[in-house]
């Protein structure tokens, strides 16, 4: 029922477990149905409930370490939809992209479909910037060969903006920070990279999308809404790549 904003995840999964709600006659004990606005018949307490068609949302989530971007948790893993800020929310909104799990920081969310498909779709190429720790500093050719552009198991990568930041103690070894961009959104891009030289990450952070920067004031788990110049300026961006 978030999808139809009608009421948040956590107000509807209340309702299901006290018996109140109904489609097409039929009584909800599942959590997480969906409903077809088109043809369900959605009833709270014999009571129909009609769709209410929330206002279009861009917000900047600083993702934390260790929760998914889905909506579904995988294996009993939170997801960001379990964050307090977002659990209260009375309308469906889904990320622009993904991170992975143990990936933290900026995360797009909209419940704009056409916005994220254009945020979203590999002719946009869309500049995504992370600081990378690894365990070990690269080795001068190899920090060439990311600069280059490589080939990675599913095709071409291209020429990477990738510099050393600083080292980091990590106790019995030495590890090393990079700051690096992408322009593309594939799947572990970013490790994969790194673990093609047998690099093992640490900790990665997105700390840009396109002209957006994330805040020193954004905790992990919070989030806000964008200005309408960060967003405009974030639209042509894209369209630049048409």
């Amino acid at each position: 029922m978030s999808q139809l904003g009608v009421a948040s995840r956590r107000q509807a999964e209340t309702w299901i477990s006290e018996g109140r709600v109904k489609i097409n006659g039929n009584l909800v004990t599942e959590m997480g149905f969906m409903v077809d606005v088109e043809t369900d018949v959605l009833l709270v307490d014999d009571k129909p409930v009609t769709a209410k068609k929330p206002p279009n949302v861009y917000w900047m989530l600083n993702k934390p370490d260790l929760c998914l971007s889905s909506h579904h948790g995988d294996g009993g893993k939170s997801t960001i939809y379990d964050l307090p800020s977002l659990a209260s929310i009375p309308f469906k909104v889904n990320s622009v992209g993904r991170l992975d799990y143990r990936t933290e920081g900026l995360l797009l969310l909209s419940n704009d479909g056409e916005f994220i498909h254009k945020m979203t779709h590999p002719s946009s190429k869309v500049p995504r910037s992370y600081y990378a720790l690894v365990h070990s500093k690269l080795e001068s050719d190899q920090l060439r060969k990311i600069q280059k552009g490589m080939t990675l198991d599913d095709g071409q990568v291209e020429p990477i903006n990738i510099q050393y930041a600083q080292g980091m103690n990590l106790g019995k070894s030495t590890g090393a920070w990079y700051y690096l961009t992408v322009h593309e959104g594939r799947n572990r891009l970013v490790r994969r990279i790194f673990e093609s030289f047998d690099k093992k990450v640490v900790k990665l952070v997105r700390c840009g999308f396109g002209n957006l920067r994330l805040p020193d004031n954004l905790k992990p788990g919070e989030y806000r809404q964008l200005e309408p110049s960060e967003l405009a300026e974030l639209r042509k961006g894209a369209n630049k790549n048409d």
